[in-house]
């Protein structure tokens, strides 16, 4: 890859727009490992700019033309606005100026694209599939849209034609990528603000990329999500299905738990293999199968598959799990990254399956004032049957700020014991009052809720 680019692209330079973002960093990154002079800008200082800065890559804090040299190539994330200086700049000067979807669709057309989509599931898919390519000695180039909880990087360069990419369909332009494989994890009524708030559009976006694989391609559906199997009559490309019912190639049975890890049989053409794993949940089940299923396309020896999956420990943020005293209560902690109801739901039951006999004291936090618009009915009832629950202020994400917030959301609970919440402040204070040492603590979303983990002295549940 880097040969080729190299050619064409000789010396010039990339400047990004919103380069803190999590797709925008891999982005980042990746040119940085093939030799490219990259910079960016961002609003504010965070974790992921710190780490690229580690790297030498020069970011900027705040949004400014001058920091733009006129030879640079300018990339910008779906979350930066029309009315960006930097961009309105650019495109005044006529500089090439390409979104991150397309950065990405001219890296994937010089690789074998493998592209992980749908609306939930897609990072811990991703990184299980890199995972299983890179340990059967395949060294794909990889992009992974969250962090790791091994010191593996989230952004590869290989030296093999494969390329893994986590794709965001919250950015209605993925439809420009040209994968070779697909797979679909599910499909769900999620970032509707960006499909005219249809999402009728949303599914037409992904029946047009899984058919524009080439006619040797192949897409991967989640057989047991009922809006992913109603795509199915309209897709004119090879196709293969996993899940738990009966119908599916390759279908997962028998599923136990322990402490710190879960079982399950799956068969495929007619033989039985058991996994062990370090993922917890039925929806982590799926993302297994999603990757076995494009391991054995690739002609991956099963059996090495399999152990592969069990020497895996996933995404950072999704359902980890840990042990702290607090005030001389023995805690469980689950710390999880999902904001959406779906994403709620799953982790709840999977608590619910671990932990039968436990109650769940739940801290909140609601992400993006649109999504609580959108689905506020769904996330009342999900929350129902959480015993305790504390409503931190909705982390907005840029948006400004409507009737929509935590209050609105909290006067919507029925749950009896509810409260709302300020800020982060006394957090554990917080926290205490309504712990036992029957409990597991949840902590719940994809904001500011990230850094209460780092309030709990903590030793890891392994």
């Amino acid at each position: 890859m880097k040969n080729t680019i190299t050619q064409h692209l000789k010396n010039k330079k990339f400047y990004l727009i919103g380069i803190g973002g999590a797709g925008m960093m891999g982005i980042a990154e990746l040119l940085n490992n093939l030799g490219f002079s990259v910079r960016g800008s961002d609003i504010n200082e965070s974790s992921t700019i710190k780490r690229l800065r580690k790297l030498k890559i020069k970011i900027f804090i705040g949004h400014n033309p001058k920091n733009i040299n006129p030879n640079d190539i300018i990339i910008y994330s779906n979350a930066i606005k029309k009315t960006n200086t930097e961009l309105n700049f650019a495109r005044l000067k006529n500089m090439t100026v390409l979104s991150r979807m397309e950065i990405l669709s001219e890296l994937m057309r010089l690789k074998y694209g493998i592209s992980v989509t749908g609306s939930h599931g897609k990072t811990t898919t991703t990184s299980l599939l890199s995972h299983i390519l890179y340990k059967n000695k395949l060294d794909p180039t990889y992009l992974i849209g969250g962090k790791l909880k091994t010191d593996d990087p989230h952004v590869k360069l290989g030296n093999s034609n494969y390329l893994i990419t986590e794709t965001d369909e919250s950015d209605p332009r993925f439809t420009i990528l040209k994968p070779h494989l697909i797979i679909l994890t599910n499909l769900d009524k999620e970032h509707l603000e960006n499909y005219s708030n249809s999402y009728k559009n949303l599914e037409a976006s992904m029946k047009q990329f899984i058919n524009s694989l080439p006619f040797y391609g192949q897409a991967f559906i989640n057989g047991d999500d009922s809006n992913s199997l109603k795509l199915l009559k309209y897709i004119n490309r090879e196709t293969f299905t996993y899940g738990f019912k009966t119908n599916n190639q390759l279908r997962a049975c028998d599923v136990t738990y322990s402490k710190q890890t879960m079982k399950f049989n799956f068969t495929y053409n007619n033989k039985i293999y058991s996994v062990s794993t370090n993922l917890l949940g039925k929806h982590n089940i799926y993302n297994i199968l999603a990757a076995i299923s494009v391991g054995i396309h690739l002609e991956i020896d099963i059996e090495k598959i399999v152990k592969y999956v069990s020497n895996f420990y996933g995404a950072s943020r999704r359902f980890d799990l840990y042990k702290a005293t607090i005030n001389k209560k023995a805690i469980t902690i689950i710390d999880d990254y999902g904001h959406h109801p779906t994403e709620i739901e799953c982790t709840i039951n999977t608590i619910k399956d671990i932990f039968p006999s436990k109650k769940i004291t739940m801290v909140y936090q609601p992400h993006r004032y649109s999504r609580t618009k959108a689905t506020w009915k769904s996330l009342t009832s999900v929350l129902k049957d959480v015993n305790n629950i504390l409503i931190l202020p909705t982390y907005s994400a840029g948006e400004k700020r409507n009737i929509y917030d935590s209050t609105f959301l909290y006067k919507k609970l029925k749950n009896k014991n509810k409260i709302i919440l300020k800020s982060l402040n006394n957090i554990i204070d917080q926290i205490n009052k309504n712990l036992d040492d029957e409990s597991v603590l949840l902590l719940q979303g994809a904001g500011d809720i990230k850094n209460i983990i780092n309030q709990i002295k903590t030793r890891d549940y392994n």
